[in-house]
């Protein structure tokens, strides 16, 4: 009997669950398959992955460490103050800012963690074909070829969590070994991960994308930049996402009443946060974009993957990359 009704539980939160994560609308242009689209496993038992909250993953191939690594920061903007909420951000302001495109078109945010690794939403990569992906680095206006000197890889291979759930968009987090080794100097720099076990409550989360200004807006077509204050779980338990849908992998920024949020097309970028006690604002990513209910609706705050849940699978999955240091 409590099998029976586990089930029934399961298949009614499938039925109910009809947020989906921050890719621009337009898929069928781009022709990406729709989210769960190649998706062969019994959802129920995916369902029931997600509620565990695992984040165990296959053994990580034998990757060979760099034999040596320059020295560097990580963390760093270049720029001295920050502009807050919602405004375009100066150019290469976030050096660590990837731009996904598919088949040369925009479509997710990602986050440069080492010279060769890109951290990005699982749902950015999931079912898509790797040869069609491509990362570019140093970007600030899409449509511009002047205003800054981009740098683009193709992707060697996408290394996707093995715990991600399409259904419910838990360990919403995947990493892109680019085939190109970028060199980290002058203004190219990689975000710091962050520091682990600490929950952020009550941080400004900064989140940086392309993504629209406004639900069902366009996507943007500079850099923009929004702050948002990270809540606990429980109070984003309290929120109209109920308990069942946040789970422990997940983190949630925004107020109460709406006002700023991440939107579509800036699924897969980072949100941030600053170092405490830090003199030079050191920035870690403390999220991942990944879903929420429309943009900006009091009582629905942005959902994040919450990144220092996953630390050791980030940290063997990208054991060939040379890594900059917070200090």
């Amino acid at each position: 009997m409590r099998l029976l009704i586990l089930c029934m539980a399961g298949l009614l939160f499938l039925s109910d669950l009809t947020t989906g994560g921050r890719i621009p609308e337009d898929r069928q242009a781009l022709e990406i398959p729709a989210q769960g689209q190649t998706e062969k496993n019994n959802p129920f038992i995916e369902w029931l992955a997600g509620l565990i909250g695992s984040t165990s993953t296959p053994a990580p191939e034998n990757l060979t460490p760099p034999d040596s690594c320059p020295m560097c920061k990580c963390g760093r903007t270049n720029r001295l103050t920050r502009i807050v909420g919602g405004q375009e951000t100066q150019v290469n302001q976030y050096p660590w800012m990837a731009m996904l495109q598919y088949s040369g078109t925009f479509y997710c945010g990602g986050s440069l963690i080492s010279d060769r690794h890109v951290l990005t939403a699982a749902h950015c990569v999931h079912g898509f074909n790797r040869n069609k992906i491509s990362v570019v680095l140093m970007e600030h206006d899409r449509v511009s070829t002047s205003e800054s000197m981009t740098m683009v890889s193709k992707v060697l291979r996408v290394i996707e969590h093995n715990g991600y759930n399409s259904n419910n968009y838990n360990s919403d987090i995947a990493i892109l070994r680019l085939a190109t080794v970028m060199t980290i100097e002058d203004k190219l720099r990689p975000v710091c991960l962050p520091t682990p076990k600490k929950p952020f409550t009550g941080y400004d989360g900064i989140v940086t994308g392309w993504g629209a200004t406004s639900e069902n807006g366009a996507i943007s077509t500079n850099l923009q930049e929004v702050t948002v204050p990270i809540m606990s779980n429980a109070d984003c338990r309290k929120t109209g996402y109920g308990a069942s849908r946040i789970t422990d992998n997940m983190l949630c920024a925004g107020y109460d009443e709406g006002k700023k949020d991440s939107c579509q097309g800036d699924s897969g970028g980072p949100l941030h946060v600053i170092k405490q006690n830090s003199t030079d604002n050191v920035h870690q990513i403390a999220g991942i974009v990944s879903w929420g209910e429309g943009c900006a609706k009091p009582n629905y705050p942005g959902v994040y993957t919450r990144v220092n849940r996953f630390g050791t699978w980030i940290r063997s999955n990208t054991a060939d990359g040379c890594y900059c240091s917070e200090d």
